[in-house]
C-alpha cells in the first residue's frame, strides 16, 4: 500500500509538470467573406440627359436638345422717356381773388405716346411695366401754402389708380414755391384706350390745386399767378402689351457647345438611323417670320436645300393675359441634300446659329390684338437624336470603393475580383488596392475581358487573384477600378451595358487561445 502512495505521487508530479510546460492552444479558421458587388455603367460617365437608354434590347440614343437664345426684350414694344411740361395759369381775372381750400384749379389732360421703339405703325392698347418712374416737379408763385394732386388716370397698381399728392410751400417774393416727388411704376398696367375706351397710346392724368386749411392768411391769386408743372415718365421695362407692334425685326445669334459631354477618344460614329431637326415655337400672339443666314459646326456651315428660306409661323393665342396654344414649326435637317450628317460624325464641339426673326410680316391682321409676354420667349430647339452605334477607341469608365477595416488574426490568403461584363467590346480592366497604412501601400492588377452580350444575357467574365495577409486586409482600403472600353468598328449599344464588380476574400486566419 505504501509503494502505491509514493507510486501516485510520482504520477501527479509528472503530469504537473507536463502541464506547466505546454503549447498555447491555437487553430486555423477558414475565411470566405464576401465584400463587394457593385457595377459600372454609363451613366456613372455619361450626363444621364444626353444619353437615354433603349427599351429592352434596343440601341441606346444620344438626344441632344440645344436651345437656341433669342431675346425676348428686343421684340417688345418700347414706351420712350416722355416728359410733360405745362405752365396752368390762373386766367383772366379782373381782381384778386383769394385762394379757396377746396380744388380751384382742376383739369384733365390727354398725352399721346409717340415714338414707340421706331416701329412704323405701331400702337398699344394696353401695357404692363415691370419697372418705370414718375418724376414730378411743381413752381408755385402764389404766396400761400398749396395741395397738388396729380393721377395718372389711365394707370393701375395692384388695383389702387396711380398718382402723388404734394404740399407745395409758398412763394415768397423772389423765391418760388418748389415741391418735388418722385412715384415708382413697377408692376404698373397702362390702359392706353384713351377716355371712351376705343383708342389708343394715350396717356390720361388728372391735376387739381387748392389752398392748405392750415394756411393763417388768406391769400390770393392773380391773373399774373401760375403754376408750372413738369412731369417725366421714364425708364420703363415692358412685362406685356397688346395693341399692334408694327413690322419690328430684329437680330439673334447664339453659340454653344454640342456634345463636349461625351468625350468619346477616336470615335467611329454610324448614323443610320440618325434623326435632325430644328423645332420652333411661337409664343407671341403676332405672326412671325424666321430668317436663317447660318447654321454652322466649328465654324463649317451646313448646307440645306430648305433651311435658309423663309419660315412664317401663324401668331399664338392668348385670352385675358394668359397663353392658349401655341404654334410649332419642325424643319428637317437632315433631308436629302443636307451636309449635317457629314458635319456630324466630326463629332464638332460648336455650335453657330444666325438669323433673324420678323413680327407682323403681313401687317395690322388682328387689328390690335397683337399680344407678347417677354416671360413667354419664342422657343428655338436644334434636336438631335442618334443611335449610340458607335465605335471607341478607350472610353475610360472608372469607380472607387471603399473596403472596411478588418480584423484577422495572422491572415494568409486572396482577394478574389471577378468582373462580369456585357459590353459588346472589349474591356481592359485595371484594379488598384490602396491599402489605408502610413507606407502607402497599393496592389495593382490588371485582366482583359472578352465582348459580352446584353441581347443574349451572356456577360464576359474577367478575373482577378490578389496575394493578401493580415498587413494589407486590416487597415482596409480602397480599391478603385478602371475600365477601358475598345471596339473594331461601330457597336450597338443599349446604354444598359455595365461591368459588374464582385469581391470576396478567401484565405485562413490563425486563433490562438
Amino acid at each position: 500500500m505504501r509503494n502505491f502512495i509514493i507510486l501516485l505521487a510520482v504520477v501527479l508530479s509528472v503530469f504537473l509538470v507536463s502541464c506547466e510546460n505546454r503549447e498555447p492552444l491555437s487553430w486555423e479558421s477558414d475565411i470566405f467573406l464576401p465584400i463587394l458587388d457593385d457595377r459600372i455603367g454609363w451613366l456613372e460617365y455619361v450626363d444621364d440627359t444626353l444619353l437615354v437608354p433603349g427599351e429592352g434590347v434596343d440601341p441606346a440614343k444620344i438626344v441632344f436638345i440645344q436651345p437656341i437664345d433669342m431675346i425676348s426684350g428686343s421684340l417688345a414694344p418700347v414706351l420712350p422717356d416722355t416728359s410733360i411740361e405745362e405752365n396752368i395759369g390762373i386766367g383772366n381775372i379782373p381782381v384778386p381773388i383769394p385762394v379757396p381750400d377746396y380744388p380751384f384749379i382742376v383739369q384733365d389732360q390727354e398725352i399721346p405716346i409717340i415714338n414707340l421703339g421706331g416701329s412704323s405703325g405701331a400702337y398699344l392698347r394696353e401695357v404692363v411695366v415691370t419697372s418705370g418712374e414718375m418724376v414730378f416737379a411743381v413752381e408755385s408763385t402764389l404766396e400761400g401754402v398749396l395741395e397738388m394732386s396729380y393721377y395718372l388716370t389711365c394707370c393701375t397698381i395692384d388695383g389702387e389708380q396711380v398718382g402723388i399728392d404734394l404740399e407745395i410751400p409758398a412763394a415768397n417774393g423772389k423765391e418760388l414755391g418748389v415741391a418735388t416727388g418722385v412715384l415708382s411704376l413697377e408692376n404698373a398696367v397702362f390702359d392706353l384706350t384713351g377716355p371712351l375706351g376705343v383708342g389708343n397710346n394715350i396717356l390720361t392724368t388728372h391735376f387739381s390745386a387748392q389752398g392748405a386749411p392750415f394756411n393763417e392768411e388768406i391769400f390770393y391769386a392773380t391773373s399774373e399767378d401760375n403754376i408750372r408743372v413738369t412731369v417725366q415718365f421714364q425708364e420703363f421695362e415692358v412685362k406685356s402689351a397688346l395693341g399692334y407692334f408694327g413690322n419690328l425685326s430684329t437680330g439673334f445669334s447664339a453659340e454653344e457647345d454640342v456634345v463636349d459631354t461625351i468625350p468619346l477618344p477616336n470615335p467611329v460614329l454610324d448614323l443610320e438611323g440618325a434623326a435632325a431637326k430644328l423645332k420652333l415655337e411661337n409664343t407671341v400672339g403676332a405672326d412671325v417670320r424666321f430668317t436663317f443666314d447660318t447654321l454652322a459646326f466649328d465654324g463649317v456651315q451646313m448646307q440645306h436645300p430648305s433651311f435658309y428660306g423663309v419660315q412664317d409661323m401663324a401668331r399664338a393665342q392668348w385670352i385675358n393675359g394668359e397663353l392658349y396654344s401655341t404654334t410649332e414649326l419642325e424643319i428637317d435637317l437632315g433631308e436629302p441634300g443636307s451636309t449635317l450628317f457629314d458635319i456630324i460624325e466630326t463629332f464638332p464641339e460648336r455650335l453657330r446659329t444666325v438669323g433673324n426673326i420678323e413680327l407682323n410680316p403681313y401687317g395690322d391682321v388682328s387689328l390690335g390684338n397683337d399680344y407678347l409676354d417677354v416671360d413667354n420667349v419664342p422657343k428655338l430647339d436644334l434636336e438631335l437624336e442618334i443611335p449610340l452605334n458607335v465605335g471607341v477607341d478607350g472610353v475610360v469608365l472608372e469607380d472607387s470603393f471603399e473596403i472596411d477595416p478588418m480584423d484577422f488574426p495572422k491572415f494568409d490568403g486572396h482577394l478574389l475580383v471577378d468582373l462580369w461584363s456585357t459590353f459588346p467590346a472589349n474591356v481592359i480592366a485595371d484594379l488598384d488596392y490602396m491599402v489605408n497604412d502610413t507606407l502607402g501601400t497599393v496592389v495593382s492588377v490588371d485582366a482583359e475581358i472578352e465582348p459580352g452580350s446584353i441581347q443574349l444575357n451572356q456577360p464576359a467574365h474577367g478575373f482577378f487573384e490578389i496575394p493578401v495577409n493580415q498587413d494589407i486586409m486590416e487597415p482596409g482600403g480602397t480599391i478603385h477600378v478602371t475600365l477601358y472600353v475598345n471596339t473594331n468598328g461601330a457597336v450597338e449599344f443599349t446604354g444598359h451595358e455595365d461591368v459588374r464588380v464582385q469581391v470576396r476574400v478567401e484565405g485562413t486566419q490563425l486563433i490562438e487561445e
